[in-house]
């Protein structure tokens, strides 16, 4: 059995950067195509706004296992059970494969209808359609990606993230500038050059994993009991990723209603603060494998431990990068576009947006926790529960009907963060009262967590 590491936000930041530095490189993929198409004209930056939502909704079911294979790997390898290991992966990988195939084929043929049902403008409709076509081609692609890389992760070897989201950049932006400028191909070779991208990470990962996963010895369970473990963990997860992304795609309807001018704003603001929660989503994911760990090994003051420890890197790593985007965000605005109107109206909406943010400091830390203890049907009840009792109406009523624009859709991400961060903090002292403070083992307050995690 792995002898378990003390915790300490230095520990927990070694396996946190790899994870930052892959997040934050493949928002540079967005970033870059939001740069390339705002240069090319507002209408392709506003059609890739509305589209590329839709296509992060395409990929909730791949996401969704690639989580359930990570929290299970990290309890068997924390528990010290290499096969079990191999066999979780071997059967996330090809129901994770399988599943993409089908929702790639589902998103090619409904591609227009679901631009034209989040009140796409006509005009957006036909670019946006063809791009989410050919990334519908991606979505198998992400789904080899996302789960050797969930599986990896789960070992506490987090760097081939980062490796292969820094080769999937080396692809996409000189093939993204050939085929958006050269090629003339405008938002479909954006498209083109994303996919071409997230093939060559697919493979990366694949190299990667054939040196430092455990190989399969056909002793972990059959592929059924495999798989129903992964289900239970799994479609929560699916369930929270998906509606969160068909809010994202929601809320972009909502900016579009608003103006044009107002949805490219919001693509360059959600951005900012897409990179910044990064930060705290790299933190989040490093604590949820380390206390999955130490919940293989039983140890659930370990676990408790680590979400503290968790809880201190999340504080500094949404601290810094707000303040540097205050200091700087309005520059950084203005390199991605030269249209003042989108200029004016992004950085009105910066302050909020920043705001909102804090909640999601105690709700990651929380989330984390009860992921590795395979709990996220908590996790999936406090989101979905926060986005329809607060999120979209106020979004709705704030940002369109109230005419406050996208400083009333910050005003719901607010709200929306606090309720969040309540319940999860309601749970959480639920399932791991007693584990607050002491040392040494002890017993989960229902049931050892790996037995939960496991059904």
């Amino acid at each position: 059995m792995n002898e378990p590491a003390r915790p300490s936000v230095r520990r927990a930041w070694a396996l946190t950067y790899p994870l930052l530095i892959a997040g934050l490189t493949q928002i540079v993929v967005n970033v870059v195509d939001t740069a390339m198409l705002a240069r090319l004209s507002t209408g392709a930056l506003s059609a890739f706004a509305l589209a590329a939502p839709v296509y992060l909704v395409a990929l909730i079911v791949v996401r969704g296992w690639a989580t359930a294979v990570q929290v299970q790997v990290a309890q068997r390898h924390g528990a010290g059970r290499p096969d079990e290991v191999a066999g979780t992966v071997r059967v996330g990988l090809v129901l994770s494969v399988g599943a993409g195939a089908a929702v790639g084929a589902l998103l090619y043929g409904t591609a227009a209808p679901v631009l034209a049902l989040l009140g796409a403008p006509d005009e957006l409709i036909g670019p946006g359609a063809a791009y989410l076509r050919v990334m519908a081609f991606a979505v198998p692609f992400a789904a080899v990606s996302f789960t050797l890389q969930g599986a990896c992760a789960g070992i506490g070897a987090t760097r081939i993230s980062m490796y292969a989201a820094l080769l999937v950049n080396v692809v996409n932006l000189p093939l993204g500038l050939l085929l958006i400028f050269r090629a003339g191909l405008g938002v479909t070779g954006a498209a083109l050059a994303t996919l071409a991208a997230t093939a060559v990470g697919a493979g990366c990962a694949a190299l990667y994993s054939r040196s430092r996963l455990p190989r399969y010895g056909g002793t972990a369970g059959t592929a059924v009991g495999v798989t129903r473990k992964l289900w239970r963990i799994g479609w929560p997860e699916m369930s929270t990723s998906g509606i969160g992304y068909l809010n994202e795609a929601l809320l972009a309807g909502f900016a579009a209603r608003i103006g044009t001018h107002d949805l490219a704003a919001y693509r360059i603001v959600d951005n900012l603060i897409l990179v910044i929660f990064t930060f705290l989503g790299s933190a989040s994911a490093a604590v949820m494998i380390l206390a999955g760990q130490e919940l293989g090994r039983d140890d659930v003051e370990g676990a408790a431990a680590w979400h503290r420890t968790g809880l201190r890197l999340m504080l500094i790593m949404v601290a810094v990068p707000s303040a540097l985007a205050l200091a700087f965000g309005r520059p950084l605005i203005s390199l991605v576009t030269d249209d003042p109107q989108v200029i004016d109206r992004a950085w009105a909406a910066t302050p909020l947006a920043l705001l909102s943010l804090a909640p999601f400091v105690v709700a990651l830390s929380h989330a984390a926790l009860l992921r590795a203890a395979g709990d996220t049907r908590a996790v999936m009840f406090a989101s979905v529960t926060s986005d329809y009792l607060l999120l979209i109406p106020l979004g709705w009523l704030l940002g369109v009907h109230a005419g406050l624009g996208l400083p009333g859709i910050y005003l719901a991400w607010i709200a929306f963060g606090l309720l969040y961060a309540a319940l999860l903090q309601l749970r959480h002292r639920r399932r791991f009262a007693g584990a607050a403070g002491g040392s040494g083992r002890s017993p989960a307050p229902t049931a050892p967590a790996s037995s939960s995690a496991d059904g």
